[in-house]
């Protein structure tokens, strides 16, 4: 029913746990397939004396997490695709509520939940879950879907790009953004049936070059999102603006994100007073986390309220 992905890189201390809770799953139908992107820490050989023929492991030399679940998508044998980082965890019942979404939706080629960097509940009992028909007008500040609560089918990697190699930030929202646009529509289990471990994660405060990134990116003229959602042009707007000032810190992605804004259609121009200060603001503040987390609630309350719809 499942195919269990997990990209592996030098995550030998959480790599246990992330497949306990797997292996812990009531829905019992599934295959974990872990994809070891030249590790150095002996992530493999740990696995494999815990867990023996019961994962699967492909290795591969480093290459960067995006060619390592398109590694896992080839060697897949099941329809339906579930993704977990090697560092996060999935509440025991995340199998069963999505395997129930598929056979409450048939035909349902995208599935997901939030969830949780604090803790998971025990049980849910009937969980709300919401077809979303047009993904493009429901997430302006929170897209929803992350790298470790997202299930999908198959055809979409059969028919489209995978996970875009050229991207080290946002490689995961790029597929979300792609892969809503093929099917049209997606679920959600409004319940947080992951935990996302936010000591884990070593991502956390990296900023490569915004070249290297979902906002460059999407701002190509080639980029895949159909006229079927015009939603897609304001949402693009948003996300951009909501997020770009974190990388504001590096000179070089001041200067080129001046100029991913002046690509937008939109204004808004309440949330364009912080882009009008200088590098100096951004280089000072953005170290601290009061002040970033202050901008983050400026950037989140203009989209909140003034610029819903």
């Amino acid at each position: 029913m499942f195919s269990v992905i997990i990209p592996l890189y030098n995550k030998n201390q959480f790599i246990l746990r992330s497949i306990d809770s797997v292996l812990n799953q009531s829905f019992p139908d599934f295959e974990i397939i872990v994809v070891d992107d030249g590790s150095t820490d002996g992530g493999s050989e740990l696995i494999a004396a815990h867990y023996g023929p019961r994962v699967r492991i492909i290795s591969q030399g480093n290459q960067g997490v995006s060619a390592a679940r398109n590694t896992g998508i080839r060697n897949a044998s099941f329809e339906y695709l579930a993704f977990l980082d090697a560092d996060d965890v999935w509440h025991p019942d995340f199998l069963y509520w999505i395997h129930f979404v598929v056979k409450k939706f048939p035909g349902m080629g995208m599935i997901g939940s939030s969830y949780s960097n604090i803790g998971l509940a025990e049980k849910f009992e009937n969980p709300r879950i919401t077809v979303i028909e047009d993904y493009f007008s429901q997430a302006d500040y929170n897209t929803l879907f992350t790298s470790s609560s997202t299930v999908m089918h198959s055809s979409f990697f059969n028919n489209n790009e995978g996970f875009k190699t050229n991207l080290t930030k946002g490689e995961d929202v790029d597929v979300w953004f792609r892969a809503f646009d093929w099917f049209k529509k997606a679920c959600y289990v409004h319940v947080p049936l992951m935990f996302y471990d936010l000591t884990a994660s070593g991502s956390i405060g990296a900023y490569p070059k915004l070249e290297k990134t979902i906002f460059t990116e999407m701002y190509k003229d080639d980029y895949g999102i159909s006229s079927h959602f015009p939603s897609w042009w304001a949402f693009r707007d948003k996300y951009l603006i909501l997020n770009l000032f974190q990388y504001f810190e590096q000179a070089h992605n001041f200067s080129t994100g001046k100029k991913l804004l002046q690509q937008r259609l939109n204004s808004y121009p309440l949330s364009q007073l912080l882009y009008l200060l200088p590098y100096s603001f951004f280089r000072f503040a953005l170290p601290h986390p009061r002040l970033k987390k202050m901008i983050r609630n400026y950037l989140k309350f203009c989209f909140r309220y003034l610029y819903k719809k």
